[in-house]
């Protein structure tokens, strides 16, 4: 399944440390354990999935709230939003402990609203 990523935790000491793969490594993904949504981003379709505490955090409440495409679809989130600048969000998530706390409070709206996609 090319273009499609998972998005989980490392496991360590720090609970806050999370990142993500490809899917297309063969593996099966997460563990069953984990509680993850299927994202959507792009017009290219690029697949994530996500562990539903990035999906608590304040960038990704942001992006949801103001970037979310109105689909028929339960199992997954459509975000209207360049691939690349959700990746951006998931490694500034991801890496919160080592970079200065005012980066996950830049003005994301305007940011979001730019890498909007047309539909």
């Amino acid at each position: 399944m090319a273009g499609c990523c998972v998005f989980l935790r490392w496991p360590s000491a720090s609970p806050s440390r999370i990142g993500y793969r490809s899917l297309d490594d063969g593996d099966d993904g997460p563990s069953p354990a984990a509680v993850t949504t299927t994202v959507v981003v792009g017009k290219e379709r690029r697949v994530f999935s996500v562990d539903q505490l990035v999906l608590d955090t304040y960038p990704f409440r942001l992006l949801l709230e103001t970037a979310v495409r109105k689909e028929e679809s339960k199992a997954a989130l459509f975000v209207d939003v360049d691939a690349i600048l959700f990746e951006h969000i998931l490694w500034l998530a991801g890496h919160h402990d080592r970079s200065s706390s005012s980066l996950l409070h830049l003005d994301l709206k305007e940011i979001i609203d730019f890498y909007s996609q047309d539909a």
